[in-house]
């Protein structure tokens, strides 16, 4: 009986030893599981979360698109405009844009102009949701972009070009 109580105390502790081992392993994962759950998303510009690219609890891969991010550092306005309005446009040519909410006129300069192409697929607004027209102009339109301003992308307003201002620096 001695012989058999000492044998079942040893399983005690055998047993007692092995779940504070366990107990340290579900410790050591659940530490290792917050680590992995919880991860720091750091971007190279400073700007605002655009489209969130995954839902929560999804199981993600190295290298997938997470998420994507509006840079509001360089503000571009797209304009759609006419076949002859387009034909009398050129690269670096001077425009001048007026927000539909009022205020000042901001000076800008072509920067691109696509034909019958389609558009750019990082734009704010989709401009074929906007018109029919398959000719777009891009402005910079540096005065957009004041930090004190805050992030002006999705604003509306009106592209203006002159004649006189058309002319390439």
């Amino acid at each position: 009986m001695r012989q058999r109580a000492d044998t079942l105390s040893a399983d005690i502790a055998t047993a007692d030893a092995e779940i504070e081992w366990l107990k340290n392993e579900i410790i050591h994962a659940q530490l290792s599981y917050d680590a992995m759950a919880n991860a720091p998303v750091t971007s190279p510009i400073d700007g605002r979360i655009w489209e969130i690219m995954t839902s929560s609890g999804e199981d993600v891969q190295a290298g997938q698109p997470l998420l994507r991010i509006l840079d509001c550092s360089n503000a571009v306005v797209t304009a759609n405009v006419t076949e002859a309005v387009y034909n009398d446009l050129t690269v670096g040519a001077k425009a001048t844009f007026r927000l539909a909410a009022g205020g000042p006129d901001m000076e800008g300069t072509i920067v691109n102009l696509t034909g019958s192409a389609g558009a750019a697929a990082n734009l704010a607004i989709n401009p074929d949701t906007l018109s029919k027209e398959p000719f777009r102009v891009a402005v910079s339109v540096p005065q957009l972009t004041q930090p004190d301003k805050g992030c002006t992308v999705g604003r509306t307003g009106r592209v203006i070009f002159s004649k006189s201002r058309n002319s390439a620096p």
